[in-house]
């Protein structure tokens, strides 16, 4: 029973693993992986949930990441997401710097293969809309794409446009654009994720969360970096609770871009 490539056909035994596990994916995230990367999965013929995944997307020549490395709980402890990582590694042989954002459990395994800490950040559950002057942000127009890549290119330290148009299509009342930064986000299939939030100015960081906050208008997701400090606390006043934490991890060269102007993380798939 060796892993095989994902098919359309899979999705439904796809979305049902990463639930299963209690992850937030949606088949659109899934499409993701299969339109701008690689995905292979393990199909052990249970009706309903696949036995594990993991899926490879670059972003450019030099930058990679990691994703979807799901084991069904029955599966587990029988090797299969080392196996899976190993499958990984090797697809991406050759690029200079594998990223991956990892929980406190699977910090462990991927050590083992060679992966070292880059910085921390933690999943929020966002309480009411933090505050923001009128005017600060502005929904996202066609016209300011060409910025809005550019900035996440040097935030993030590669180019993922055909992500970023992915999600605003999806999630269009959480793109908001500041004169010195960006959020974007995209649906869920437990809640809404905001991100990635890119600005190096904590107020205009939380003018647009605030904003795309009051535009989704209900409880929504953000992965933000341990180094936000202040706006962690913000958030916390408006009565946002820290879910679960990860560590992003690379292998290779150090990870590119600029730390700091990343405020929140596309997701832990996503980068």
């Amino acid at each position: 029973m060796p892993p095989r490539p994902l098919t359309e056909d899979d999705l439904p035994r796809a979305v049902a693993l990463s639930a299963t596990v209690g992850w937030n994916q949606t088949a659109e995230d899934w499409r993701v992986f299969l339109r701008q990367g690689q995905v292979q999965a393990l199909d052990d013929g249970h009706p309903e949930c696949l036995a594990a995944t993991a899926a490879v997307l670059p972003f450019g020549r030099d930058v990679a990441w990691i994703s979807m490395v799901l084991v069904r709980p029955d599966r587990r402890r029988a090797g299969l997401a080392t196996a899976m990582m190993r499958w990984a590694v090797k697809a991406l042989s050759g690029t200079r710097c594998i990223a991956l954002d990892a929980t406190p459990e699977g910090r462990e395994v991927y050590r083992r293969l060679g992966f070292a800490d880059a910085f921390g950040f933690a999943r929020w559950r966002l309480g009411d809309p933090l505050d923001a002057p009128p005017g600060a942000a502005h929904p996202l127009r066609e016209d300011d794409w060409p910025a809005v890549l550019r900035a996440d290119a040097d935030g993030f330290g590669a180019p993922r446009a055909a992500l970023l148009r992915d999600f605003a299509r999806r999630l269009p009342a959480a793109a908001w654009v500041a004169a010195d930064g960006f959020c974007v986000g995209r649906d869920g299939h437990r809640l809404p994720q905001i991100g990635p939030v890119v600005t190096e100015s904590p107020a205009t960081a939380a003018a647009l969360i605030g904003a795309a906050q009051r535009a989704i208008g209900g409880p929504a997701l953000l992965d933000l970096a341990d180094a936000q400090e202040v706006l962690a606390a913000a958030l916390e006043a408006k009565g946002a609770q820290r879910l679960r934490r990860f560590t992003r991890m690379t292998l290779g060269e150090a990870p590119p871009g600029r730390a700091q102007a990343l405020v929140a993380m596309a997701g832990a798939e996503f980068g």
